[in-house]
């Protein structure tokens, strides 16, 4: 870069407030952060310190040259004007592009005003001529103007690009009718071919092209209006007459079963159209996967699997493994049409038992299809690779792919297997909390008197088939089940080996609502019944009726659940009475009984 600085004399105030001009310093231009914007700053020779800053305001300059048509339009004229000297055109690129670049400091609006006017007076078709130039310097200048355009206002590239294509085909068909071809020079095809063609040993220009090339179809910035959609106008366009261009060098380069070119720069220019083609295969739907499965570009990208490169290779598998994740069966199916699961395989063995990113990122994908049970590449997988890798155990990837190939045979064999499963668990995801607090709801609600003895209560849905429709394990679940329901009933239902009748209890729970709890005991209107009236056993005057047996317990709780079997205290009170009612002597007791 030239050295923009000029010596200049330096008048200072010295300590008598006199001007003092035996002082020199130097003068420059430059951005300064804390102006926002470039500024005039004037330095002493002595020891650089800075005497003067002052904020350059480009708006009156910008304004000026824009309202000047024919200044931009002379610009343009002589920058494609093919008797324009080679210098004279760089020193104009080189001012466009400053100019293009002092724009960034512009207000929103003033941009805006600034990029339109560009527009239109042609600085688009300017560029296309200039990009076609074999000045390189011209073109990197060139190359940072479209970027600017891109970054400002990427669907007004798009839709010049389309205008200028629909011309072509114009053209292409009044030639075609005169027996005339016509080769299609498009301004996004440069470009592709510039980044193609970057003779950078680090590809600098094709990384900052590629970046564009992907702004550019990235659909997520594209318009749409209730008149037209720019994505679908614009993909249509891209995929018909450009895409062919991007694919080229790779194409160029996967005639065989291992790449014809293999040194770095070669790789590291494919890395980067893998990169932009799996972006496509990401945010673009039927025209890449119609694109891959008639050119068979993913049997191509897999040949670089073979590159001496990792960093080739591992594009080219993060190229497959976007298309798996995508679960689409139209790739599945020519995945496993064309067996282009053989280069990933032959990969992973060449690799060895080496712990590295190769081994980790396949065995990813092979987990992938396990875990989301893609059934159709697992059972491609199993029947065609099983043997080269049934011997990998040291993850259980493989050996799991096994397990759901066999599961998957399992169920096409014996059609009943899947009916089986749902059954079980229907019965598994019934056995909730919620579901048993409705099912202890149900049996306490009913009567005794609807109820047999020795009966088994069995809720209606537990109810099953027949026994030829039932399988064996169906079988055994229900027979446990009614063994224990009929367990839990013996011993509510049983009578208490004291001599006191067991109480029944009917329990209404919900939850969140009080909980009612009733013992009542059903068994004091039956004669000869322990504390019935007219019982020998019975305690007290004949024909009365202990509190033991003709009281209601209620107890009644919120919230929670109460034990079923809870007997009230009154009991135990009762017959601590009796006892002493025997101990007393007989003058007291008829006393007391008086």
């Amino acid at each position: 870069m030239t050295d923009t600085r000029r010596r200049v004399k330096v008048y200072t105030l010295n300590e008598d407030r006199q001007w003092d001009d035996r002082g020199t310093g130097h003068v420059s231009s430059g951005y300064v952060e804390r102006l926002k914007g470039m500024s005039l700053l004037v330095r002493a020779e002595s020891d650089g310190s800075l005497l003067l800053e002052s904020k350059i305001n480009p708006n009156t300059a910008y304004q000026k040259q824009q309202e000047d048509e024919k200044f931009l339009t002379d610009l343009f004229a002589q920058l494609t004007d093919e008797a324009t000297d080679e210098e004279k055109r760089q020193e104009l690129v080189n001012f466009l592009k400053e100019f293009c670049a002092f724009s960034q400091t512009l207000q929103p609006q003033n941009r805006d005003a600034f990029f339109k006017t560009l527009s239109n007076m042609g600085i688009l078709p300017a560029l296309e001529v200039i990009l076609g130039m074999d000045d390189t310097q011209v073109r990197s200048a060139a190359t940072d103007i479209f970027s600017y355009l891109v970054e400002y206002n990427p669907s007004m590239v798009r839709e010049f690009v389309m205008q200028e294509a629909q011309q072509n085909d114009d053209v292409s068909k009044k030639l075609t009718e005169q027996k005339i071809t016509n080769k299609d020079i498009l301004l996004i095809n440069l470009i592709i071919e510039h980044m193609i063609c970057d003779t950078d040993p680090e590809l600098g220009g094709a990384v900052q092209l590629m970046g564009l090339l992907r702004t550019l179809v990235d659909p997520e910035n594209m318009l749409a209006t209730a008149n037209k959609t720019e994505k679908t106008e614009f993909l249509g366009f891209f995929y018909k007459h450009c895409m062919h261009v991007l694919t080229a060098p790779l194409l160029a380069n996967t005639t065989e079963d291992k790449p014809s070119k293999d040194d770095f720069q070669t790789a590291q220019l494919l890395a980067l159209v893998l990169e932009l083609l799996t972006f496509c295969v990401e945010h673009h739907t039927y025209h890449i996967k119609n694109y891959i499965i008639n050119k068979d570009i993913l049997r191509r990208v897999l040949v670089l699997m073979a590159s001496k490169h990792a960093f080739l290779a591992l594009c080219a598998l993060r190229f497959k493994r976007k298309i798996i994740g995508l679960k689409d069966e139209f790739y599945n199916r020519y995945i496993m049409k064309s067996f282009l699961f053989e280069p990933v395989v032959k990969a992973f063995l060449n690799n060895g038992s080496r712990y590295n990113l190769m081994n980790s990122a396949i065995i990813e994908m092979f987990e992938f299809i396990r875990v989301e049970d893609i059934k159709s590449l697992t059972a491609h997988v199993i029947e065609n690779y099983w043997k080269a890798l049934e011997d990998v155990d040291y993850v259980q990837t493989f050996k799991g792919l096994k397990l759901r190939f066999e599961q998957q045979r399992e169920r096409q064999d014996n059609p009943k297997l899947d009916s089986m499963r749902s059954i079980l668990r229907n019965h598994r995801y019934r056995r909730d909390a919620r579901t048993l607090e409705d099912e202890e709801e149900m049996w306490f609600n009913t009567d005794e008197d609807d109820m047999e003895d020795g009966e088994a209560v069995v809720s209606p849905s537990d109810k099953t088939k027949n026994d030829d429709d039932i399988m064996d394990p169906i079988s055994k679940f229900m027979e446990r089940k009614k063994l224990k329901e009929s367990e839990e009933k013996e011993v509510l239902l049983k009578t208490n080996l004291s001599g006191r009748q067991s109480p029944s209890f009917k329990l209404s729970l919900s939850s969140g609502t009080k909980t009612s709890l009733t013992s009542q005991s059903p068994s004091t209107n039956l004669p000869g019944s322990p504390g019935s009236p007219g019982s020998p056993g019975s305690p007290g005057s004949p024909g009365s009726v202990p509190k033991s047996t003709s009281q209601t317990a209620a107890i009644t709780t919120k919230g929670g659940l109460v034990g079923l079997v809870d007997y009230p205290d009154d009991d135990e009170d009762d017959d601590e009475d009796e006892d002493k009612e025997d101990t007393l002597p007989l003058s007291k007791k008829a006393k007391f009984e008086s």
